[in-house]
């Protein structure tokens, strides 16, 4: 349990280290956010109902990497939450996008991290934050991961070229795959980052796993090595997907992803 304190304002964050950390080593680092209304300590142990096996800390002890569970706050929507735009401000509770880059600098002081390998990931809302990150603060954010989170609307800095992997489901009732009046589609979401990559080849690579149920769409050979990912889950809710595909867990699949790159493009 931590916390970062500026003036008169504390925010919070749950830490896990690798179970073998070692202070001369290097480690990349995954910042987690949860969704609307949750909180980091049941996000980060995994049993926040919804989340799902939102706990990364076995893939942080068999691959080495930091996790940092940050805290929402609750703002005028009632819940705690993340607002995903950059708005300018240096008051960590009014921007969570100065609140990050305060935490990334808060984890860098205090325990030994590579600083080109810094990722986002979230789900729901927490996911939409992610986006966010990947758009505004591509500068420190090498690449994002988001499950059942959609990107809001927003000017991003055209010169970061940021991967991603999504994972998103047909049934979704709270972030619906086709979008609605509130929200953009899934599809329009992933276009604009294929674009964004300067991807040329916007015809994606298609593969289908366990029996049809989850379909991957690869767009890769973007801007500094950049590629977006879309697992679509046919029937799958609003969650932080857990069950196998092709055999291997989504955070798995997420770490694979996400451990490609670094701030200077793909390794």
């Amino acid at each position: 349990y931590q916390t970062i304190s500026e003036g008169d304002v504390t925010r919070e964050y749950i830490l896990q280290l690798p179970s073998d950390y070692d202070a001369t080593v290097e480690y990349p680092l995954i910042i987690s956010f949860h969704g609307n209304g949750g909180c980091a300590v049941a996000f980060g142990s995994g049993s926040y109902v919804g989340d799902g096996l939102s706990d990364l800390s076995p893939q942080a002890d068999t691959n080495g990497f930091i996790v940092a569970y940050p805290q929402g706050v609750a703002r005028e929507k009632g819940g705690t939450e993340w607002d995903p735009g950059d708005n300018g401000s240096t008051n960590m509770n009014d921007n969570d996008v100065y609140f990050t880059q305060q935490l990334i600098a808060d984890i860098s002081s205090n325990h030994s991290i590579d600083s080109t390998r810094t990722y986002a990931t979230g789900y729901s809302n927490g996911g939409m934050m992610a986006y966010g990150l990947a758009c505004t603060l591509g500068s420190e954010i090498a690449a994002v991961g988001i499950m059942s989170g959609i990107m809001l609307s927003g000017t991003c800095t055209e010169t970061d070229y940021t991967p991603v992997i999504h994972f998103h489901g047909t049934a979704d009732d709270a972030l619906p795959y086709e979008g609605n009046s509130e929200f953009q589609s899934v599809a329009s979401v992933i276009d604009f980052w294929v674009a964004h990559n300067q991807i040329t080849d916007t015809t994606p690579t298609t593969t289908t796993f366990n029996n049809g149920q989850v379909t991957l769409d690869s767009y890769t050979g973007g801007a500094e090595g950049s590629s977006v990912l879309l697992y679509t889950i046919e029937g799958g809710g609003h969650v932080w997907f857990d069950q196998a595909i092709d055999g291997q867990s989504p955070n798995d699949i997420l770490w694979n992803f996400l451990s490609g790159y670094d701030l200077n493009g793909s390794l």
